[in-house]
């Protein structure tokens, strides 16, 4: 019995993911989206991941550094790396929690940063929803509130 696969069909395999892959085309859209982002907030010398940590460490501080990257789906290294920054920079603080885990709170220097940034955030998201247009980006919202509550 032959179990060589031929070349077309792994092209025919290969042009079937390429095309229909929502796992392919939702990270294009995130690298795409994340660029408008990060060259909006680039002014005020924050990316758009730390802008996004910042906002979820407002709204709910005092908050285990753990928390913040169940909330934002961060993987362990990057969260670390961005809270030691953000800490350098002098826009959020840790004290100690439960175990390992620090206690995050924003600082009146990140709170100025966020009031800041917030029109230049509000631009990026005007031409985004531009882009995509009103009901893509409702529908996006509504996924994305769906998968959370999901794994929450």
């Amino acid at each position: 019995m032959n179990n060589d696969i031929s070349s077309k069909e792994v092209t025919l395999i290969a042009n079937i993911i390429a095309s229909d892959c929502v796992g392919a085309r939702i990270r294009i859209l995130n690298r795409a989206i994340s660029r408008i982002y990060d060259e909006a907030v680039r002014p005020h010398n924050i990316k758009f991941s730390q802008l996004n940590m910042l906002t979820v460490i407002t709204l709910h501080e005092p908050i285990q550094q753990g928390d913040v990257g169940r909330i934002l789906s961060l993987e362990k290294s990057t969260l670390s790396r961005n809270v030691s920054l953000m800490e350098a920079k002098g826009w959020i603080q840790s004290l100690p929690g439960d175990g390992n885990n620090r206690l995050l709170s924003v600082t009146s220097k990140g709170q100025q940063l966020l009031k800041d940034a917030a029109s230049d955030w509000l631009k990026a998201q005007e031409h985004v929803t531009a882009m995509l247009g009103e009901q893509t980006t409702i529908e996006i919202r509504q996924a994305a509130n769906r998968i959370w509550q999901e794994s929450s």
